[in-house]
């Protein structure tokens, strides 16, 4: 059997794989980070894309960015460009988005279409992925139409959120959530509503980088003025479980928000959903589904951060914005978006910078795997998993 570095081209990444495999069998018992050469190795990240990221379950977006008979909208995940896609009877489908005659992408950015026509030769798809017409192929010998499809992705929509498995052989998604789904059934965010889309670009640090970011200690240093003011970081209680990670955040006593129903709520935006637990109330929730990042909610919205590798140390980053309907009957509903819309911009600007730090900090010839602390278990589990899910046989 060849080892892993005949398979993926050197010593180093089979040394970095010895790492990964004591970090795998120790359950990171010793509660450490992966090494820094995990998070800009090109050969890991190859591995990565076809262990991580092609095995498991990616939320590219909500059912209702797509909510008519024709909306679309395009996304490329780990190099695979796909469409999700209202067909005409209504389904919601995922499809490759590469014409089956010449590689050609069918459709580009967003919007409402009839069907999908090559911009190449003009081959036209349904929307259900079905070829229409091909120009000029009757003389092939052997063409027979009805036989070309783009292909389907494999797909499951959990809580309005639509997740995509791109080998088509992972375990179904929505039995591993069950735990998730009680703990937000009080909110009922399937059905919520995007509402806003920012589109980040591109970000010069790796996806690991950005799990790292997702505990709530960094909010003393990074966060002062942003979070620890209202949500300090010693108050945050993680739950770990499989691919997921549930950390809840408490607001500070001083800074609640008293509603008109008598009850203490997180500082708000719009209106709270009712009926809500006081936990539910009194803390922002992070809902972690291994690897493409995280739900942040609270009792009157929330964000979907989506994150994609393109590269060894860098990603592409989009923001869903989505609200309960409530929000949306508000007169100044659009201030208020733009309000919470602004506090996304300020904050991820403070993990701008220290992101972008990091990911050249940890290239440094004097960077080593460094200790967690107790307010880091989002990030020893985070390990650990990527640990087992690269070195499994």
């Amino acid at each position: 059997m060849a080892s892993l570095a005949e398979n993926t081209g050197s010593a180093e990444t089979e040394t970095l794989m010895d790492s990964l495999r004591e970090i795998a069998r120790s359950e990171n018992s010793a509660w450490r980070t992966l090494p820094p050469e995990a998070y800009h190795s090109p050969e890991l990240h190859a591995l990565e894309v076809d262990r991580i990221f092609r095995r498991h379950w990616l939320c590219i977006g909500r059912v209702e960015q797509v909510a008519n008979p024709g909306d679309f909208m395009t996304l490329d995940v780990v190099g695979e460009p796909i469409v999700l896609v209202r067909d005409k009877k209504g389904e919601v489908r995922v499809l490759s988005n590469v014409c089956r005659h010449r590689w050609m992408k069918v459709c580009d950015g967003s919007g409402n279409r009839d069907a999908f026509v090559c911009p190449y030769h003009a081959w036209t798809y349904e929307l259900d992925g079905r070829l229409r017409g091909a120009v000029e192929m009757k003389e092939h010998p052997g063409f027979d139409p009805k036989t070309v499809a783009l292909p389907e992705v494999r797909h499951e929509v959990w809580q309005g959120f639509v997740y995509i498995n791109l080998d088509g052989k992972a375990e179904p998604l929505a039995p591993q959530l069950t735990h998730v789904d009680k703990e937000i059934a009080e909110f009922g965010i399937e059905n919520w509503e995007v509402v806003e889309t920012v589109d980040c670009g591109e970000y010069p640090w790796d996806w690991k980088v950005m799990q790292d970011n997702g505990e709530c200690y960094h909010h003393i240093g990074a966060h002062p003025e942003t979070f620890e003011v209202n949500f300090p970081a010693r108050t945050t209680v993680t739950e770990c479980e499989g691919p997921t990670v549930i950390q809840w955040c408490e607001a500070r006593e001083g800074k609640r928000t008293r509603h008109d129903d008598g009850l203490d709520y997180v500082p708000m935006y719009f209106e709270p959903v009712p009926g809500l637990t006081e936990r539910q109330r009194i803390n922002f929730m992070l809902i972690y589904v291994l690897p493409n990042f995280f739900i942040y909610l609270q009792p009157d919205y929330g964000m979907k951060i989506r994150m994609f590798p393109t590269a060894a140390g860098r990603i592409r980053m989009y923001v869903d914005f989505f609200v309960p309907a409530a929000a949306k009957a508000m007169p100044d509903f659009d201030a208020r978006l733009a309000e919470a819309v602004a506090f996304f911009h300020r904050f991820n600007e403070e993990d701008y910078k220290v992101n972008s730090a990091i990911q050249k900090g940890l290239q440094s010839a004097w960077a080593k795997p460094a200790p967690l602390s107790w307010l880091e278990e989002h990030n020893q589990h985070v390990a650990r998993w990527v640990a087992e899910e690269l070195t499994r046989a």
